[in-house]
Formats: C-alpha cells, sequence, structure tokens
C-alpha cells in the first residue's frame, strides 16, 4: 500500500472517529435538558483548570431573614398565620435541611452524565439489582486497555483492541527512565558477560466513552535506549508507535438501555426530590400551624384561668366582710383562701404552659434564637378558626385530592419509572458479551548505524567479515525520533487488526439473579402503592370523622359553659340571699372555669382536625397559598403584616 493510501485511512479513520464522537455528544445534549443548577465548572473552555478546581457551594446562611426582624417591634413578636408560615419558610431549618435533597439530585445528574452511577439521597430509590450503582460504581467500557511500551502497543493474540474510558473524555500521559544492568550467562549473543542498557519511554492518549455502548482510544509513544551490547542494528535506537481504535458492544453492553440508565434515572430522581422537598413543606406548614393553634389555645386557658381567679377572689373578698359583720363562719374565708390558692396554681401553670410553647414557636420559626427574639413577647394576631358548614368535602372528593396530591404516591410512581430502567438494563445484561473491534497501529524504529560492506556483520565498533575478522566500518548513519515519527505517520510498517470478541455464560446465574431482583423490586413498588392507597384512604376517613366530632364537642361544649354560667349567677343570686353555700359556689366556679377550659380544648381539636384533613389530602399548601418555589428559594414575595400598617388587623389581647 502506498504512503498516499496510509496517510488517508489514517486521517479518514481519526476523523470518523472524532465526527462519531461529537455526534453522539450532540445527540446527547439534544435529548438530554440541561440541569437546573450547575455546580463548578465542567467545561474546558474558557477555563482549562475548571474542572479541577473545587465546585462552587453557597455558604450555609444561618441569620434570621429580614421579615422577622420586622415582625419583631417594641420586644413583640406580631405573628398572623400568613406569617408565621412565610417565616416557616425562609427560617425553619427542617426545610432548609430538606432543601439539600434538590442540590443531591442535581448533583447526581452531573456525575451520571459523566459515567457515574447515581448515589440517591434520603427518598430517592437505589435498586439492588444495578449493584455497580450501589457501590459506587460507573459506566464503563467493556473493552480492554491498551498499554505502552517501549516497542509499541501490545495486544492480545494476534489481533489489538483499543477502548475504554467513560462518557467524560480522558486524555493520558506517562513518562520514565529507566537504566538496567543484566549478568549474562553466554557472550554468544551480545558479545559481551553483561549488558547495561538505558531507555526514555513515553505514552500519551485519550480515551472516551458513550451511551450507545462504544468507546475508543487513541494512543501514540515511543522510546529511546541504548545499551552496552555489541550486536544491536542502532544503538541508541528510537522507535515510535500511533495506535487509533474503537469497540462496539453488540449485544451485551449495546445501545443507551444498558449505558443511560444511571442518566435516565438520576434526571427521574429531580422529579422525586422535589416531592420529597414538598412532603417536607407540608409536615412543616402543619407542625407550624398545629404550633399556632396550640399557642392560641393556651393563651386561651391564661384566659380562663384569670376569670376563675377573679372569681375567687372576689369570693374571697365578700366572705370576709362577712365574717367581720358575724354573717358568716370564719371557716369559709379558709375555704375561699385554698380556693384562690388552687386558681393561681393553675393560672401559673396555663402561663408557663404559654410560655413554653412561646418558645417552641421561636425555634420553628428561626434558624437561630438570638437575645432580641429569646426576650420577646410572641403575640398572636389571629384567633382560632370557626366551624363552617363547607370545611368538610364530601368523603369521594377528599379520597380524589388525597389520591392526586399526596407526596407518597407521586413517588412511589415516580419510583417505577426508575425500576423499570433498571429492568431493562438487567434484560440487557443477560444477553452474551459480543464485541465487534478495529485497530490500527503504525510503527517507526531508526537509531544510529554503521555503515558495513556487504555481507559484513556490524559488531561493536566495527564490521566482522565472515571468516576473515574485523574490519574498519565505511562510515556511520545517524537518525532519531524525526526519522521514526516520518515512518509512522507515513504508515511504513502498519498493522491492521479486525476482529469479535464472543463470551457466553453458560448458565448465567448471576444475571438472572439481578433480572429476578429487578422484577422483584417492582413488584414490590406496586404492593407498596397499594399499600399506600389503603392508608391514606384510611387518614383521610379518619381525619374526616375527627373533624365531625370536634364540630360537635364545640357545640355540646358552647352548651356547658352557657349552663355552667348560669347556675354560677343564680349560685352567687341564691348566696346573696342566704340560700345557698360558700361550697356550692367554688363547685359552680369550677364548673364554669371547667367548661370554659373544654370549649377552648374543642375548639383546639378542631383547629387541629382541620389541619389534619388538609395535610392529609395535601391541599394544605393551595389553602394557605404557600408557593412550592418560596420554600425552594428561602424567600418568600409577600409583603410582611407590620403592626401599624393598613393591612395588618389589630393585635387581639393577648
Amino acid at each position: 500500500m502506498s504512503l498516499k493510501h496510509h496517510c488517508w485511512l489514517l486521517g479518514a479513520l481519526s476523523l470518523g472517529l472524532l465526527m462519531f464522537s461529537q455526534g453522539l455528544v450532540a445527540q446527547e445534549a439534544k435529548s438530554s435538558p440541561p440541569a437546573i443548577m450547575q455546580y463548578g465548572n465542567t467545561r474546558w473552555f474558557p477555563s482549562v483548570w475548571g474542572p479541577y478546581t473545587t465546585p462552587f457551594v453557597p455558604e450555609t446562611r444561618m441569620s434570621n431573614s429580614d421579615r422577622l426582624h420586622a415582625l419583631l417591634q417594641d420586644g413583640k413578636l406580631y405573628l398572623t398565620v400568613t406569617d408565621a408560615l412565610a417565616l416557616a419558610l425562609e427560617n425553619n431549618l427542617d426545610i432548609a435541611v430538606s432543601r439539600y435533597t434538590m442540590s443531591y439530585a442535581q448533583t447526581d445528574v452531573l456525575r451520571t452524565q459523566g459515567g457515574g452511577a447515581a448515589r440517591g439521597f434520603a427518598g430517592s430509590f437505589q435498586s439492588a439489582a444495578l449493584f455497580a450503582g450501589a457501590l459506587g460504581g460507573g459506566v464503563t467500557a467493556a473493552a480492554g486497555r491498551s498499554q505502552g511500551q517501549a516497542g509499541g502497543v501490545s495486544g492480545a493474540a494476534s489481533a489489538t483492541q483499543l477502548g475504554g474510558g467513560t462518557f467524560d473524555p480522558a486524555v493520558f500521559f506517562q513518562l520514565g527512565w529507566d537504566q538496567n544492568t543484566s549478568p549474562l550467562g553466554t557472550t554468544a549473543v551480545t558479545g559481551v558477560p553483561f549488558v547495561t542498557s538505558q531507555g526514555t519511554s513515553y505514552v500519551t492518549g485519550y480515551q472516551q466513552a458513550f451511551q450507545t455502548g462504544t468507546s475508543f482510544q487513541v494512543v501514540t509513544g515511543g522510546a529511546r535506549g541504548s545499551t552496552t551490547s555489541l550486536t544491536p542494528v542502532y544503538n541508541p535506537q528510537v522507535n515510535t508507535f500511533l495506535a487509533v481504535g474503537f469497540t462496539q458492544p453488540l449485544l451485551n453492553g449495546f445501545g443507551r438501555r444498558a449505558n443511560s440508565t444511571q442518566i435516565r434515572i438520576a434526571k427521574n430522581d429531580l422529579k422525586v426530590a422535589d416531592s420529597v422537598f414538598r412532603q417536607q413543606v407540608i409536615a412543616t406548614v402543619s407542625a407550624v400551624l398545629n404550633d399556632y393553634w396550640d399557642f392560641l389555645t393556651m393563651r386561651e386557658n391564661v384566659r380562663v384561668a384569670e376569670q376563675a381567679l377573679a372569681y375567687a377572689q372576689k369570693l374571697l373578698s365578700d366572705n370576709k366582710r362577712q365574717v367581720e359583720i358575724g354573717t358568716l363562719a370564719p371557716i369559709e374565708v379558709v375555704r375561699a383562701e385554698s380556693e384562690v390558692a388552687a386558681r393561681q396554681q393553675d393560672l401559673i401553670v396555663a402561663q408557663t404552659s404559654l410560655q413554653q410553647q412561646q418558645e417552641l414557636i421561636k425555634t420553628a420559626l428561626s434558624k437561630q434564637v438570638g437575645p432580641d427574639l429569646a426576650a420577646a413577647q410572641v403575640v398572636a394576631q389571629d384567633s382560632l378558626p370557626e366551624p363552617r358548614p363547607d370545611d368538610v368535602p364530601p368523603l369521594d372528593e377528599a379520597l380524589k385530592l388525597a389520591a392526586a396530591n399526596r407526596p407518597e404516591i407521586e413517588q412511589t410512581e415516580l419510583k417505577f419509572r426508575d425500576q423499570n430502567e433498571t429492568i431493562k438494563a438487567r434484560r440487557n445484561s443477560l444477553l452474551p458479551t459480543f464485541n465487534l473491534f478495529a485497530t490500527y497501529i503504525a510503527s517507526g524504529l531508526s537509531g544510529n548505524q554503521l555503515v558495513c560492506p556487504p555481507g559484513d556483520t556490524r559488531y561493536g565498533g566495527n564490521c566482522l567479515v565472515p571468516n576473515d575478522g574485523f574490519v574498519a566500518p565505511l562510515g556511520s548513519t545517524t537518525a532519531g525520533v524525526s526519522q521514526a515519527l516520518t515512518q509512522t505517520w507515513q504508515g511504513q510498517y502498519p498493522d491492521y487488526s479486525f476482529g469479535v470478541q464472543l463470551q457466553i455464560p453458560i448458565r448465567n446465574r448471576s444475571a438472572q439473579a439481578d433480572a429476578a431482583r429487578a422484577l422483584l423490586e417492582r413488584r414490590q413498588l406496586e404492593t407498596q402503592l397499594q399499600q399506600f392507597k389503603n392508608n391514606i384512604a384510611q387518614q383521610v376517613r379518619s381525619a374526616e370523622i375527627g373533624v365531625i366530632q370536634a364540630k360537635a364537642q364545640i357545640e355540646a361544649a358552647h352548651k356547658a359553659v352557657v349552663l355552667a354560667q348560669q347556675t354560677l349567677d343564680a349560685e352567687q343570686k341564691k348566696y346573696q340571699l342566704g340560700e345557698s353555700t360558700v361550697f356550692l359556689v367554688i363547685q359552680a366556679q369550677r364548673d364554669l372555669a371547667t367548661a370554659e377550659g373544654n370549649e377552648v380544648k374543642a375548639r383546639s381539636t378542631y383547629a387541629k382536625a382541620i389541619t389534619l384533613l388538609q395535610q392529609q389530602t395535601a391541599t394544605i399548601l393551595r389553602k394557605y397559598n404557600v408557593e412550592l418555589s418560596d420554600a425552594v428559594s428561602g424567600h418568600v414575595e409577600r409583603t410582611p403584616n407590620i403592626p401599624g400598617t393598613r393591612s395588618t388587623p389589630p393585635p387581639a389581647n393577648p
């Protein structure tokens, strides 16, 4: 084959591989939507060192949002339900911790696009059938790697197979120097009893794999060596080589179904991460609402305790006056004082419980409780919700809302997609390994050489004439790297390899087990989905029953308060007329305090029941106009209700 044909073949092969790789990259970029977040610089241009620097990750901000400082006025934290939820979205640490889940999912997309395996996150589904992913492995080509040596590229048998790498291209370079002195048992080959050789070698190359399973490698290298042997043709000797090859699986490992599984799982897990985050936001919003309702309940308990103490103190005052005028026995003053002490204890318990609940709210609505916030008094500006006729949707509608909105169902359905990709990959792994490969290698050899007469043999620094001894050489030629490279690029010593590699596992038990496990996991997810649906339906029914019961409790408790108030008024009138006793009046006061406490408890139960129903149907975010984007960014685009502004309702009595 002529020099022109060799150069054309080498150029065409290199250009074809380059166009093929660019086509695959372009196709991948076209079919794969860009990630929402990018960590660091993964491109060489314009920053060559970008891929090797630490990615930029924003520092954690542990200061409270400006909204919290704006709502702190004159040592008081004025809170409406809307403001409490906005503060939770901006400052609640449960939401802040869960926010990293979406970032983890983004790094998985980046990692899988480079050929690695998705590492997953809390709430994602990691199939045990993808054992490489569980071990943190990645996608690599099944082809062997080339090995550059001083003499060129070594290949298995008579055909050389090149390939390897990941989806991220890699450039490698190796340079080495060696000096070795070896004793010999004979001088017949080298002419000396020991040989000292010295050499320098280098190997450099480029390799990459693609989602189709194709991998290619370009390797070039060479070596320069000198020896004390008397018989080499060239001394010093320079050899070079260039190898270009690719490997394409045709069965096991063929196509995107087998090689892009991790990328598809990682991209699907972006939606799983969003759903997991939404589930956390729903849980946090529900918890903050319950904390707010508990605060209002305990504030009402303080009011009831203060009222009961006022009744007891008035009775004590009246009893003292009657004892002074001699119309009442002194023991009744002692009885009234005991009642006052009991009511004072109730008031202290109610006040300290309110203070504890206040601290819970501060912790839930801030990243850290500073001195200003710690000393502030929480002033709730809303009241417990009133029962409404339409607050409980029909059961069928509530079940439909839950089935459409619950994150658990959404996550399980998304996990089906992950598992379907795993099943496809496991089906491909059942096939035998059948690879196609082709390689072109060109070599060159040059160095310093003595010029002897025809028929003479070079030996040391002289020419050996057969049966006549040594004669002086005619001269010498000097050559080096440039001559060896010229031979290499001209294809003067070509090596063409083409072949197939077939490996058939006879029983294939490992692949069968992985495929069966993937299907079993799919069946388990189906069972879990039905389990979630059954549990959610039961939770929705229980929540609706809880709302109905709470409404009945409010009505009954209110009537009990009316009865207790009227009974107390009647007993007080009888007592003033001398027809009742202090004991009966105290008992009526206790009954009124108990009835009022029960009414407050019933209203609190109703508020929590409504919150639970909204949580079970996953409609609580829509109910309170909570935007998930605000939770993701940690900043709510909503004007805070600052006391004194027109949009702020007047503060309720604490």
